[in-house]
């Protein structure tokens, strides 16, 4: 799917951009600027606009080596969707159909990711059984404006049973009209190979962002795991737990940036 932007867009956009590269690396913990408490920068690397691998029939690729330096949590995907990838206390993991055991990146090309360093400002702990829906609808209503603001949360447990992918779906026009409806959360599950494990102690990295960013993250969730001893990692498309301890913070700067990898 290509995407180009109207002349009258395009000169306004890219002084937008060049501002945000500009400010983006202020402190990521900085109260004096926040009336929620700690500042958290979401640093949007892409585009993350699900399956546009092109702008203005230019391929925007970033090598996964050269964001960790951003933040010390990320979620995204590989080339095409060609695998996913979970950053956790600053270590970046990658897996792929191909080669599911999950490896630490090096410098694999993304055309879609976030990277963020992580302060947490809330808590809480699950101790019921909880699948993937219930878990959203908890978390939807923890999280304050969930229709306005992103939110970042970090879920650390054990998952009874968790099913997961390793590639996002190529386009095709029923992704498209799922995408344009609003619902790129499920769309990113078409078509693709599922995965399952079970008895996981893991850790989580999400992103909950409101309908009016679907083009820009997928929304309502975006959700990424990675086993405690690094034996499975996958895009969550289901799971099963009654063991969760999430921490969030609500996300006040999102900075957009590209370039090339040629």
């Amino acid at each position: 799917m290509k995407t180009s932007l109207p002349g009258r867009f395009a000169a306004p956009l890219v002084a937008t951009l060049l501002l945000l590269a500009q400010t983006g690396l202020a402190p990521a913990h900085d109260s004096e600027v926040s009336s929620i408490g700690a500042r958290t920068s979401l640093y949007v690397f892409g585009p993350e606009i699900p399956f546009m691998f092109e702008v203005d029939g230019q391929v925007l690729n970033f090598r996964w080596s050269d964001l960790r330096s951003y933040g010390d949590t990320a979620i995204g995907t590989l080339t095409e969707g060609a695998g996913e990838v979970i950053g956790v206390d600053g270590e970046y993991w990658v897996a792929d159909a191909t080669d599911p055991v999950p490896r630490k990146l090096t410098d694999e090309v993304t055309p879609a990711g976030a990277v963020v360093s992580f302060f947490a400002t809330d808590s809480f702990r699950i101790d019921n059984p909880v699948d993937l829906g219930a878990l959203q609808t908890v978390l939807d209503d923890v999280f304050a404006d969930s229709g306005t603001f992103i939110y970042l949360f970090r879920a650390r447990g054990t998952l009874a049973s968790v099913e997961y992918q390793l590639a996002g779906p190529l386009p095709n026009p029923e992704i498209r009209r799922q995408v344009e409806a609003g619902d790129s959360q499920a769309a990113l599950t078409i078509g693709t190979r599922k995965y399952t494990a079970t008895d996981v102690p893991m850790t989580m990295i999400g992103v909950r962002a409101p309908p009016h960013l679907n083009t820009v993250l997928q929304v309502p969730y975006h959700i990424h795991f990675l086993a405690d001893d690094r034996s499975v990692l996958g895009h969550v498309t289901a799971l099963e737990t009654d063991d969760l301890t999430i921490e969030w913070t609500k996300v006040n700067a999102v900075n957009v940036h590209y370039w090339d990898v040629r």
